[in-house]
């Protein structure tokens, strides 16, 4: 029922914040509870006959169209005057009410619902208004308790009307305050998980390259340095394999930039469907240069992987540079630690891999080279 609802208070919180999103949510849902709770009172005017309670009755449709109103005005995007409608609303109503059916009746104990939420609904308050509101809504509850007593009441309804009436106006305050603790501490909720997924996003997006939607030298660095850790505590090996593309400079040049992108998405794709392992890392190092770090993998895993990278993205078959019969190809440097010991540092694995990766290349490309730690 509650999911069913919320399309309903959620009315003007699209696009907003979540801090004022759950404010505005609040606003529109102790409207709605306004609403509601002036119901049983109105059947009980229609069922016993609706000649004596005119006046009572007029009051009430006019607050429900101001608590309707709310409702509107949020939906219009005007959250501040819908908040001090409510507000407004709702003191003056139980005022009237309190003045046409006395303190017997116990309309005058909505005050307390009212100071309850004036914090909650406000966007800014300087602890001067702060302490004012409650304590108007205070007075405002002593003069309904103490001035407006049976004797006085516009409408003199038998002691059991009254009794039945002030037994719902307490079951309606109590209801209200639990009903809507329980939907603000849901928005709460709602607006921590959102936070969290939000967060994940930007910390995703940190640590992503934005061409390959491979990790990028950031996230390369701490995986590393945590692989590294790790490993040294578990005495297992690590594996890095730098790739670097071919000739790419030429192709950039004469193919241009958007080809170059689209070559180098091409290849990021071949790394990362290629490389499955769970726990292993691909990324973009820079330029045409990419990174993969395996751990727990030792020198003899690590030539089979990057020879199977250099076999797949020999196999797109990539065309180079027109008037080439030569096709897109990587070179790579493989560099493995059997134990990585404290003085192994995620630079010096960074290194020794471009070592072997720059005798790769200088061996006619197209190849995998290692070099010994």
């Amino acid at each position: 029922m509650v999911n069913n609802l919320a399309w309903l208070w959620s009315a003007g919180t699209q696009g907003k914040t979540s801090r004022v999103r759950r404010k505005i949510a609040l606003t529109n849902q102790v409207a709605i509870f306004g609403c509601v709770t002036v119901l049983p009172y109105q059947l009980f005017y229609l069922v016993d006959g609706l000649s004596p309670y005119t006046g009572i009755f007029t009051v009430n449709l006019v607050f429900m169209l101001a608590y309707a109103a709310v409702l509107y005005l949020n939906y219009r995007g005007e959250s501040t005057t819908a908040r001090n409608l409510l507000v407004g609303s709702g003191c003056v109503h139980a005022l009237a009410a309190t003045v046409f059916l006395s303190s017997a009746a116990g309309g005058h104990l909505f005050y307390f619902a009212v100071a309850g939420f004036l914090a909650l609904v406000h966007e800014q308050m300087r602890a001067s208004r702060f302490i004012l509101l409650p304590l108007g809504v205070g007075v405002l509850y002593c003069v309904c308790q103490f001035v407006f007593t049976p004797e006085r009441a516009l409408l003199t309804l038998p002691e059991r009307y009254l009794q039945i009436m002030y037994a719902l106006s307490v079951f309606g305050v109590l209801t209200l305050s639990a009903v809507f603790s329980y939907l603000f501490h849901r928005e709460i909720d709602m607006a921590e998980q959102e936070m969290t997924r939000n967060n994940r996003v930007l910390e995703e997006l940190s640590s992503t390259d934005t061409l390959t939607s491979l990790a990028n030298r950031r996230r390369l660095d701490d995986f590393l340095e945590r692989a590294s850790q790790r490993l040294q505590r578990r005495f297992q090996p690590l594996s890095l394999i730098m790739c670097d593309v071919d000739h790419f400079k030429p192709y950039n040049d004469l193919l241009g930039h958007p080809a170059g992108d689209a070559c180098l998405q091409r290849i990021a794709d071949t790394l990362r469907d290629t490389v499955c392992r769970q726990g292993d890392l691909v990324a973009r190092y820079g330029g045409e240069e990419f990174a993969v770090v395996l751990p727990n993998t030792d020198r003899l895993g690590a030539m089979q992987v990057a020879e199977t990278l250099r076999l797949a993205v020999q196999d797109l078959s990539l065309p180079h540079v027109p008037g080439s019969e030569q096709q897109v190809t990587i070179s790579l440097g493989v560099t493995s630690v059997a134990t990585p010991a404290t003085t192994v540092t995620p630079a010096e694995l960074i290194r020794r891999a471009d070592e072997a990766l720059y005798r790769a290349k200088a061996n006619g490309r197209n190849r995998v080279e290692f070099s010994e730690f």
